[in-house]
């Protein structure tokens, strides 16, 4: 009755609260704001400084006071100073501290980002291990069942004693799998308390994150990535910091104005009069005219810390990919295999209850029913791990675009919102190309394979007790025009596919080679070709086949290509990763006739000649 008062939290209030009190994600919300008054801290030197300056001095008297020229003993003056110009020094560290903030905010955006999602994966393995421990205890049940009423049969006599050892086995199965589950549910819990503060509670929400689905390609899902992932938008922001460093360094080249007023506020008796308390307004310049080089030093010091920002955000577009690629492709997978995990899930069962009506009446063993249990729970699990995968594949996706707390409908308060500049897509280099996702031709697959009967040769039983001849007929030695066609088709493919094994058994063991190579020589030379890096293409063409009793002749035009692969940047920036593709490259080729003579060896058809015209 507690648990069906109690109201339910929704997942949006659990984000917004992990957000909001993970200390992960506090340490760098207090580094923003940090950043946010260090900008403020250097803003001040735009505005004036006034200072009270008192002083008292002991000075030895060398000549009388003639005129009231005495420096006073005691003095208080008001100074101000207003700076008017230090080489754009002050400005340009006050746009340095600026984008400083920005990378701290994105920093905060991306520890937002992982840790939604590091909660996420919590959450979502809490409702899937929820739901699999129930599976282990329902199948528990059900082998426990099982047991004690063979244990009935065999104490009855009805039953071998043999049935009982496998019934025991299964069930320690099950009271091992449950405990696994069982396992694997306190330590999510733990996980998810981590991340949350607080045991979560006994209802959760069931997501629903993947009903906003993503883009039509992974392409354009990277489009989007690049747009506003945190973790790249926070590097050029950086870039932008380091250059403005820069400018600070350089303004060292620059004289310095400052302009400084004093006023007098009181002097002692002995030189109220005095000239040197007289009110004063004067404008100063320094200019620096040697450092020991190190000004320049500091220059080149901030170019490298320049060019370092440039190569993490290199890598920020690298990772990004990496992330939203493999993220998104599994989304597309996932989703295929669902329906697959389903279809077996719900032939298992209809399997299941069927096994469990024979066996009542001696038509399935025990083990038929036993294993169709286990298949059954296994057919369950690989479902739920299905659906779970899916959820957190959107989710990685999600967070791989910075998305993830927008899909989710919470929110971060008081935060800023930052317009977007155009040098965030100006410094941008990534370019959305996508590794292809790989599609099975399952057609061609299945037209492809050998019959079962080549496969598994053992199947197959003779339909006569006739003993086979060992001596092959002459009829099989005869020469067959389709069997040679056939062995020079299966020579090439063997070629192409770089099979050095296949390709030389095609060869009479009474091969000689043309001179000068012998046989031992010409073999070890096609093995390291075949093994070269590249890809061979092999086409033939006018292919004429004649036999002359157990002799066959193949002749044909041979057009051989070998090609390599070279990585080469494809575009003109600064990103020596993200452009990089592969360029093919003919490493070699040529155009022959060839003749081929085959004779019959062992049963088949094997080259006894090679000869190119």
């Amino acid at each position: 009755m507690v648990n069906a008062a109690e109201p339910l939290i929704s997942l949006k209030e659990m984000v917004e609260k992990t957000i909001t009190s993970n200390p992960e994600v506090q340490a760098r919300y207090h580094k923003f704001l940090e950043a946010g008054y260090e900008q403020e801290t250097v803003r001040g030197g735009f505005l004036p400084q006034a200072d009270v300056v008192s002083t008292y001095r002991k000075q030895e008297e060398l000549v009388r006071n003639t005129g009231n020229t005495q420096i006073p003993r005691m003095n208080n003056e008001l100074v101000l100073r207003q700076m008017i110009f230090d080489g754009f020094a002050t400005s340009s560290e006050v746009k340095r501290l600026g984008h400083a903030s920005r990378v701290r905010y994105f920093e905060l955006q991306s520890t937002m980002q992982t840790t939604t999602l590091e909660f996420m994966r919590a959450y979502l393995d809490t409702l899937r291990y929820r739901e699999l421990m129930q599976f282990a205890k329902d199948n528990y049940v059900i082998h426990k069942q099982m047991f004690d009423r063979i244990q009935e049969r065999v104490n009855a006599g009805v039953a071998r004693k043999v049935d009982l050892e496998q019934a025991s086995g299964r069930l320690a199965l099950a009271e091992a799998n449950l405990l696994t589950e069982t396992t694997n549910m306190h330590d999510v819990t733990a996980r998810l308390q981590r991340l949350y503060g607080e045991l979560p509670p006994e209802t959760l929400e069931v997501p629903t994150i993947s009903s906003a689905g993503v883009e039509p390609s992974s392409e354009e899902a990277l489009k989007v990535a690049y747009k506003q992932n945190p973790d790249l938008l926070s590097t050029i922001e950086d870039i932008q910091a380091k250059k403005n460093e820069i400018k600070t360094n350089e303004s060292r080249y620059f004289p310095r104005l400052d302009l400084q007023a004093r006023k007098n506020l009181g002097t002692s008796s002995d030189g109220r009069y005095s000239n040197s308390a007289a009110d004063l307004l004067e404008l100063t310049m320094n200019f620096n005219l040697f450092n020991g080089f190190s000004d320049k030093n500091s220059i080149n010091t901030a170019a490298q810390k320049l060019n370092g920002a440039q190569d993490m955000r290199d890598k920020a577009c690298i990772d990004t990919r990496q992330l939203v690629s493999i993220a998104y492709n599994d989304i597309k997978q996932l989703t295929e295999q669902r329906i697959y995990r389903a279809q077996h899930k719900t032939s298992i069962e209809n399997a299941r209850e069927a096994y469990r009506k024979q066996y009542d009446i001696g038509q399935r063993t025990l083990l038929d029913l036993l294993d169709a249990e286990n298949e059954y729970f296994q057919a369950k699990r690989s479902l739920t791990n299905t659906e779970y995968d899916l959820q957190l594949a959107y989710a990685r996706t999600y967070a791989g675009q910075g998305e993830l707390l927008n899909k989710i409908g919470a929110r971060r308060g008081n935060l800023p919102e930052y317009a977007r500049e155009e040098y965030l897509d100006n410094e941008s280099v990534c370019h959305a190309v996508a590794p292809v996702q790989i599609q099975i031709d399952k057609a061609a697959l299945v037209a492809d394979a050998k019959p079962l009967a080549n496969i598994y040769p053992s199947m197959a039983k003779p339909i006569t007790p006739v003993a086979v001849p060992t001596v092959v007929p002459a009829a099989a030695q005869t020469c067959n025009v389709q069997a040679i066609t056939d062995r020079v088709n299966d020579w090439a493919s063997a070629w192409r596919q770089k099979d050095a094994d296949r390709y030389l058994r095609f060869y009479a063991d009474k091969f000689s080679p043309e001179p000068p190579l012998d046989k031992a020589a010409w073999e070890k030379q096609r093995r390291q070709r075949l093994s070269s890096n590249g890809k061979i293409g092999l086409k033939i063409e006018d292919l004429q086949v004649s036999c002359e009793g157990d002799i066959g002749k193949a002749t044909f035009k041979q057009a051989y290509t070998l090609t390599t692969f070279k990585i080469k940047k494809v575009a003109d920036t600064s990103c020596e990763v993200c452009n990089m593709q592969r360029i093919p490259t003919i490493a070699y080729q040529d155009n022959t006739n060839k003749e081929l003579q085959f004779q019959n060896e062992s049963s088949d058809w094997k080259i006894t000649r090679e000869l190119v015209k």
